[in-house]
């Protein structure tokens, strides 16, 4: 997720605006959006993923940036989600970013128990890991290790179980606890929206059961981000 998200291309400077989405001057696109890429209230409950996971093509104004895929499967009694964000918008058919952020996350069910995320920003390596300890979340990120509180999780946006505010979420690509605000609307399908602002500005939509069936955020400059299904 999308963070997930923390997230495209040219070199220049943008600001942070989650974990997988980032773009300069050529695409304007900030960082924070693009680290969004990479993240329900608490009575909302995670379901179990399609048969094949989740694949999105990810947009910007229409146009094809990128790829989102998440796999979900089960070993040793532990549930396993893999998560692989691509992004690498081009100019005149020449790639000017690359944005890739793979992530790998286990659960007793739907209940965090490890991380572990890496991150390549253009050629900048950043690399988070964190696991469920008797003392709390024990995490080791880009400024060394730390602990965090026992129900912290990270921000995938597939689980509606601990969006919403129900945990204190962190940044799979800074192992900080964030800063954010959530907002839930009804859909006309019997499906539901989830947004949060601060940190991240990003809105998920659901199925009626908790399904994860999209993602969208805006840019700096106003461009919006929307994940399509693949068909």
């Amino acid at each position: 997720m999308m963070a997930w998200g923390e997230r495209l291309v040219a070199p220049a400077r943008f600001r942070r605006r989650a974990a997988f989405c980032i773009l300069p001057r050529v695409m304007d696109m900030s960082r924070r959006t693009l680290a969004l890429l990479a993240m329900a209230p608490a009575a909302a409950s995670a379901q179990p993923a399609p048969a094949s996971g989740w694949r999105f093509r990810v947009t910007r104004n229409g146009t094809d940036i990128g790829t989102h895929e998440v796999r979900v499967s089960e070993q040793g009694g532990h549930r396993v989600t893999r998560s692989e964000v691509l992004v690498t918008p081009r100019v005149l058919g020449v790639v000017v970013y690359r944005f890739e952020h793979r992530y790998t996350e286990v659960t007793d069910g739907w209940r965090f128990r490890s991380v572990e995320s890496h991150l390549n920003r253009n050629g900048r390596i950043v690399e988070v890991s964190a696991r469920v300890t008797p003392d709390g979340v024990l995490v080791q990120g880009p400024q060394g290790q730390g602990r965090l509180p026992a129900n912290a999780a990270p921000l995938s946006w597939w689980d509606p179980s601990r969006l919403g505010g129900a945990v204190p979420i962190f940044g799979t690509t800074t192992g900080h606890i964030m800063d954010l605000r959530w907002s839930r609307r009804a859909l006309p399908d019997g499906g539901f929206a989830i947004a949060c602002t601060g940190e991240v500005e990003a809105e998920c939509l659901f199925s009626r059961d908790g399904v994860w069936t999209g993602f969208s955020t805006v840019g700096d400059d106003g461009s919006r981000v929307i994940y399509q299904p693949f068909a």
